[in-house]
């Protein structure tokens, strides 16, 4: 896909929504489209906290751990709050701020525009010293992208410092980061670079500078067609979703990144966010491609040694983007964020069958929907932590607790 095939519209923190040439309907798709606006009968999500962002574009991303939610707020920067790990009282009913941080500016556009954030726990050094923050700048979609990736040193929560930075080189087209997945284990961060592909960096020992070179391996698996939204490894694989070109299983063995099979899998429309767990995958749907709006969620089985085959679709009528997807850690539940549309909201559904997500409950806040949604269990009791979009950007923290079977 080529510039001149996209028609691109600036909307924002998210660069573009746009439609492209082509038709056709996903022959793949095997479950009628459903309206989940009306709620079940049972338990619902509960609304336990919101949080004012500043609408500096506002909130975009949130990633919880140990009782710690950084908050990508955008120009804002990166805020960081208790949400029950202790170090200032808080609660994911009362999450309290213990410090903020506005990340670097990258040359040629404005602002931090903190996307999203991986905090980092090193076990081979066992500390937890460092937080990656991706940088989301102007795109094309298809075509190029911006933003780099800051580190930033967290071992004092209240007084963060980045120290450190990844810029992409040597695409033909100025490429930027997205969202990260991390082996841990190994120390090695992997980012999605829309256009650029996926890049492997070694994070071990003390990072500083620039990271340049740190990396290990990068691909783009179609070359000059790929634009890939994010990463996930499971199962010693790499799994890597394409907004052009679905969904790939990939490996970094000898230094090098290569595709083990997939891609041309999802056509039809432009995919989104994708979670990976046990021997089920699951992708979302984004913006329009041709007439098809992005309301379908993929399920995908791995059983076939890792390899991505098409299980069931989830096709919801009264949305147009998917926009974030989690499981839960013990497998029971998939969650997911939408926008554009009545039922735009978080979702919640049953993995009783991994292979067949079973419609739980649903909940909204009118059309503005959820940029990004993060399932964390704190306390005993299991949390989403949501994205509400502009023009009132909020935190909003649902207690989704009585919804696992």
């Amino acid at each position: 896909m080529n510039a001149r095939v996209l028609r691109p519209v600036w909307i924002g923190a998210c660069g573009l929504t746009l439609t492209a040439c082509g038709s056709g309907q996903d022959p793949a798709d095997p479950l009628e489209p459903v309206d989940t606006t009306a709620a079940p009968q049972g338990p619902q999500p509960t609304v336990v906290a919101s949080v004012p962002i500043p609408p500096n574009y506002g909130i975009h991303d949130t990633f919880v751990r140990d009782g710690i939610a950084f908050v990508c707020a955008w120009n804002t920067g990166v805020i960081l709050f208790d949400v029950g790990n202790g170090i200032r009282n808080g609660a994911p009913s009362a999450p309290v701020e213990i410090s903020r941080l506005v990340t670097e500016t990258t040359a040629g556009f404005t602002g931090a525009r903190a996307h999203n954030a991986w905090w980092f726990h090193n076990p081979g050094a066992g500390e937890k010293r460092y937080l990656f923050v991706g940088q989301e700048g102007p795109a094309v979609v298809g075509f190029n992208s911006t933003g780099d990736i800051h580190v930033v040193d967290v071992s004092d929560l209240a007084n963060p410092v980045q120290v450190a930075r990844y810029h992409m080189t040597g695409t033909s087209q100025p490429a930027g980061a997205h969202n990260f997945w991390m082996d841990e284990t190994a120390q090695i961060l992997y980012a999605a670079f829309y256009n650029g592909g996926v890049v492997a960096l070694d994070v071990s020992g003390t990072l500083a500078g620039d990271l340049a070179g740190r990396e290990i391996a990068r691909i783009a698996p179609a070359a000059g067609a790929t634009y890939i939204w994010g990463v996930h490894l499971m199962g010693g694989w790499l799994y890597a979703v394409d907004m052009l070109n679905g969904f790939y299983q990939l490996e970094l063995a000898g230094g090098s990144l290569t595709v083990r099979t997939g891609g041309g899998n999802v056509t039809e429309r432009f995919s989104s966010d994708l979670w990976v767990h046990g021997t089920a995958a699951y992708t979302g749907t984004w913006g329009t491609r041709g007439a098809n709006p992005g309301n379908v969620v993929k399920v995908w089985d791995l059983s076939g040694a890792g390899a991505p085959t098409l299980a069931d679709s989830v096709v919801l009528s009264t949305i147009g983007t998917v926009s974030d997807v989690q499981v839960s850690v013990d497998g029971k539940q998939l969650v997911f964020t939408s926008e554009n549309g009545p039922g735009a909201g978080v979702h919640v559904y049953s993995l009783a069958d991994p292979l067949h997500p079973a419609f739980t409950a649903r909940h909204g806040l009118g059309d503005q929907g959820f940029h990004t949604g993060t399932v964390a269990d704190i306390g005993g009791k299991r949390y989403v932590f949501t994205a509400k979009n502009p023009p009132d950007p909020q935190l909003v923290i649902y207690d989704i607790t009585a919804l696992i079977p």
